[in-house]
Order: C-alpha cells, then sequence, then structure tokens
C-alpha cells in the first residue's frame, strides 16, 4: 500500500469522527511546490564500491505535490502533511587533472515523504506559537547508471524507508480577517541521520473558507544505507517556492 494511500484512509477516517465535536478548526490544503532538487552519495568505506559517490549527482528545478491536513480544538491539534515528486537528471563526473577518466551518470528518484504530528497551542487561539510532536516516514528510490568514459556501464538501485520522530515549532499571526504570515521549523532524527524542515508563507483568504498561500520550503534529508555491501550516505537537498489553495471550516 502506497503511502498516499495510506495518508487518505487515515484522513477519511478521521473525518467523520471529528467532524461531530464542537468549536473545531479544520484546513485542507493541497499545494504545488517548485523546488531546487540535488542528490549527493559518498561512500563512508572512502572505496565507492558500493555505489557511486559525488556531489550534484542529480540537480535540477522540478514540480512536487504536497498535501496538509489539520484539526485543531482549543489548545490541541493534529497535522498531516504528504510531500510526493518523481524526478530523472544526467550529468558528468570529470576526474581531476592529470587524469581524462570521465563517468556519465544518469540519476532517476522517487520520494515520497508523509508525516503525523500533533500540535500544542499554549494560548489556545490560532494566533501565536505552536509546538509540534510527531513521526515522519522517508521513503526513496533511486537509480543510477554510472557510464565511465572508459570501461563498462554500471547499475546502482537502491531503496530505502526510514522512520523519524520530529520536534519543532511554528509561528502564526493574522493581519485582521484577511492575511496571515506563518513561519515553521523542525528537524527529525531516528533511523536517518537528520532532516532538517524549514518554511515561510504569507496567506490570503479570498472568500469564505478559500484562501491563497505562498511560500518557501527548505528540507534536507540524510541517511545512511546498504549498497552492495558498502555503507553508503545520501544527502536529498529540496528548496523552492510553493503556492498553496487552502480551505478553512
Amino acid at each position: 500500500m502506497t503511502a498516499a494511500i495510506r495518508l487518505w484512509i487515515l484522513v477519511l477516517t478521521l473525518v467523520p469522527t471529528l467532524s461531530l465535536a464542537e468549536s473545531v478548526d479544520w484546513l485542507i490544503a493541497p499545494y504545488g511546490w517548485l523546488p531546487d532538487i540535488s542528490l549527493d552519495q559518498s561512500s563512508d568505506s572512502g572505496s565507492g564500491g558500493g555505489g557511486i559517490s559525488g556531489s550534484d549527482l542529480l540537480s535540477k528545478t522540478e514540480s512536487a505535490g504536497m498535501l496538509r491536513f489539520e484539526v485543531a480544538r482549543n489548545r490541541w491539534g493534529l497535522t498531516l502533511d504528504y510531500i510526493f515528486l518523481s524526478l530523472a537528471d544526467q550529468t558528468t563526473l570529470a576526474a581531476p587533472p592529470p587524469f581524462t577518466v570521465s563517468v556519465d551518470i544518469d540519476a532517476e528518484l522517487d520520494l515520497d515523504v508523509i508525516e503525523l504530528g500533533g500540535f500544542y497551542r499554549p494560548s489556545g487561539e490560532i494566533n501565536g506559537v505552536n509546538y509540534l510532536l510527531g513521526v515522519r516516514q522517508i521513503a526513496v528510490d533511486k537509480l543510477i547508471l554510472a557510464t565511465p568514459s572508459i570501461g563498462p556501464a554500471q547499475v546502482f538501485e537502491s531503496d530505502a524507508e526510514v522512520t523519524d520522530v520530529f520536534l519543532g515549532a511554528r509561528y502564526l499571526h493574522r493581519f485582521g480577517n484577511r492575511w496571515d504570515v506563518i513561519v515553521r521549523g523542525d528537524y527529525s532524527f531516528g533511523d536517518s541521520d537528520g532532516t532538517l524542515n524549514l518554511l515561510a508563507s504569507i496567506g490570503l483568504r479570498v472568500a469564505g473558507p478559500f484562501g491563497l498561500q505562498v511560500g518557501y520550503r527548505h528540507a534536507v534529508i540524510e541517511f545512511e544505507e546498504d549498497i552492495n555491501g558498502v555503507p553508503e550516505t545520501t544527502e536529498v537537498s529540496l528548496s523552492g517556492p510553493y503556492l498553496g489553495f487552502v480551505f478553512r471550516f
């Protein structure tokens, strides 16, 4: 079962139950994200025998999708976020002089990030600081085809799934009934070597429950995996603007 299917099953399970409660704030927001994405990989052993090592194995700008679901009542709330993207890129790695060997790299990356967490609002109001705590699951599938100028091509294929606990905070302030500003930062740890997530946005309520949100998100995911018996460290960086369509009830 994919992460997206699990996400929607959870949302559809929660909606009928929580909708019976009074004074509940709801938010559902699909986003379009245009991040600059880079994939770096290095061998902990220094031998490079398990995979292909180098920076910017994959580096390009690509569209990605995000989905955010929240429900809150008084001081407590539940948040659910999902990020998904699939892309491919090509690059060439050249050895330093006096060597003349180069390697053509074809890299493909599929990334799914799903997080489920709770937040606490000390003031019990929408405005102010929220403290975040939850679980983040990251699934990464990558395929690297390395074709050296001398020698046969090699294929390095791997998939990794890591589960982290994240801690963070966000600040929300509304200006009147139409504008708001949100700043969020969190860090997760567990199966990964650390995941940093930062974002800031400006929102505009257009009409009724409908609003728009424009922001910028930066995320860095680092984890270890075993490729052909050799430990490899993979880092995926994503940074770019996003546009969300927000529905509040």
